[in-house]
């Protein structure tokens, strides 16, 4: 079985540490790097073989905001949050981040954090994704 790629969605710390990690991700998986602000101006088709998506916490609140998520962002396998050390919680609790997080899918890492520990992450998320769901009780 050929192994599903990635739908991951980037997001926080600044900009260059964010892009080059979404850029190093997409590069890991063979699947193209979409910057947030590009999709919400092209409104571009969603590569059905995976993307990395990566955009600022605040970008992403202000699309939620206006007429919800698009799908690249809302169905993405695997939210990374990269929070610097001043990060409390509290100035990013968004909508956004909480939707990610009710959702299960949001996993936050320091923005240095080697990038096995982030792919480590992204693969057990395409893990569940791959996953048969479990057979119903009473049922052979």
């Amino acid at each position: 079985m050929m192994a599903a790629a990635p739908r991951v969605v980037v997001i926080g710390a600044d900009e260059g540490v964010r892009i080059a990690r979404a850029a190093r991700l997409a590069d890991h998986y063979g699947v193209p790097r979409l910057p947030a602000a590009d999709l919400l101006i092209r409104r571009q088709p969603l590569p059905a073989d995976g993307y990395v998506v990566d955009g600022a916490p605040q970008l992403l609140d202000r699309m939620a905001g206006t007429g919800g998520l698009l799908p690249a962002l809302a169905f993405a396998d695997l939210v990374v949050l990269l929070h610097g050390a001043e990060w409390s919680g509290a100035d990013e609790a968004c909508r956004v981040l909480r939707y990610y997080e009710a959702r299960g899918v949001l996993a936050a890492f320091p923005p240095h954090a080697p990038d096995g520990d982030l792919v480590v992450a992204i693969d057990a998320a395409l893990r569940g994704r791959l996953a048969d769901p479990p057979e119903r009780p009473g049922r052979p």
